[in-house]
């Protein structure tokens, strides 16, 4: 039998935050390292979408679900019975027809710094609000591989656009959520591969 502390591994993505009907959700499940197949994920709410696996890695385990109804879902995750750090979580599925959507829908993001990067430099990317106008409630954060941290600025250009620049410290997957008034814009989280 192994041994593992069910707070080593966690979930991360918009699958375990928010998702929208009919689409798929992701989300990874980071330091399985090798106990992938003692991993367990159930998923509770409206409706109980099969949930499909893929190991990413050594270390991530991805999991997509599609919800098709709109509401409050619970996402279990749990190894050897035990609940890994945050679960149960809480994810809120917002139908395809919520009007926060059109304006999300609008957002661009672009720029090598949400596919690929590189450690101890300056990756870049731009956020493209113009045709949603964004005036307020945009929030980008930056999650970080285990003992690894990155610092982010973004620079409000005047115009509708924000360029955004962060400096990883370590290799490893970073992911990058942004939001628009608490609503992924299309493409996000954003998983990259930093070198």
């Amino acid at each position: 039998m192994f041994k593992i502390n069910p707070n080593d591994l966690v979930a991360v993505g918009a699958g375990v935050d928010q998702a929208i009907t009919g689409q798929p959700a992701k989300f990874l499940i980071r330091g399985v390292k090798g106990l992938h197949d003692w991993i367990h994920c159930d998923i509770d709410g409206p409706a109980q979408p099969p949930l499909d696996r893929e190991l990413l890695d050594e270390s991530n385990l991805e999991i997509t679900y599609t919800p098709p109804l709109p509401g409050e879902y619970k996402v279990v995750v749990q190894i050897d019975n035990k609940h890994i750090k945050g679960s149960p979580y809480t994810v809120e599925v917002i139908g395809e027809k919520d009007p926060k959507l059109e304006k999300v829908s609008r957002i661009d993001v672009a720029g090598k710094g949400v596919t690929i990067g590189k450690s101890c430099m300056q990756n870049e990317f731009w956020i493209d609000g113009r045709k949603a106008n964004i005036t307020a409630g945009l929030t980008v954060h930056i999650k970080n591989p285990q003992r690894a941290s990155s610092h982010l600025s973004i620079t409000d250009m005047g115009d509708g656009t924000f360029k955004c620049v962060y400096k990883p410290t370590a290799p490893g997957l970073y992911i990058v959520d942004v939001k628009v008034e608490g609503v992924h814009v299309p493409g996000s989280p954003f998983y990259v591969r930093i070198t």
